[in-house]
């Protein structure tokens, strides 16, 4: 609703501009593209934040402590210190968005359908498309299974590869 042609994001766009905006946010190509990238980073953000606050919480004190008596500025102690340690973390906060926009429907179905055209149309929302209205079960369950196998195998390198920086 937010983007809506009498949607709240137009109005505060109003106010600023001091004349009446009307910007058509789900209908042009490359506004409803950006339309559904700022819903999902405003859905998903909280989440990442939490897990990377978790990993925050997580780095030794004393460790930031003596860096810090020591001399280091706060850039020093956090690409020397804090980010070291949180390398996991982040790594595991990027592979669970990674999944998750692989996965992404329910916000692109209701805001655009995949259009204008295909200008939003996801893999998710092609897999729809595809299933309920040209019926062709084997292909779209072909895609689904490919889908599943990239994933698997980048999820797997990712595990491996944060085993491997943490021995």
């Amino acid at each position: 609703m937010l983007f809506q042609s009498g949607g709240p994001v137009n109005d505060i766009l109003s106010m600023f501009m001091g004349s009446p905006v009307t910007i058509a946010w789900l209908s042009d190509p490359t506004l409803a593209l950006v339309a559904v990238m700022v819903a999902d980073i405003w859905q998903w953000t909280p989440l990442m934040f939490l897990i990377l606050l978790a990993g925050l919480v997580g780095v030794p004190e004393d460790q930031v402590r003596a860096a810090t008596l020591l001399g280091a500025n706060p850039l020093q102690r956090f690409t020397l210190i804090v980010l070291p340690r949180m390398k996991t973390i982040i790594g595991i906060a990027l592979a669970i968005r990674v999944i998750e926009c692989f996965k992404i429907f329910d916000t692109l179905f209701i805001m655009t359908g995949g259009g204008p055209g295909v200008a939003t149309e996801t893999i998710s929302v092609y897999i729809y498309k595809i299933a309920t209205q040209d019926l062709i079960w084997g292909y779209v369950a072909a895609i689904a299974l490919s889908i599943l196998i990239v994933l698997s195998v980048v999820c797997v390198w990712a595990l491996k590869r944060m085993a491997r920086v943490r021995a």
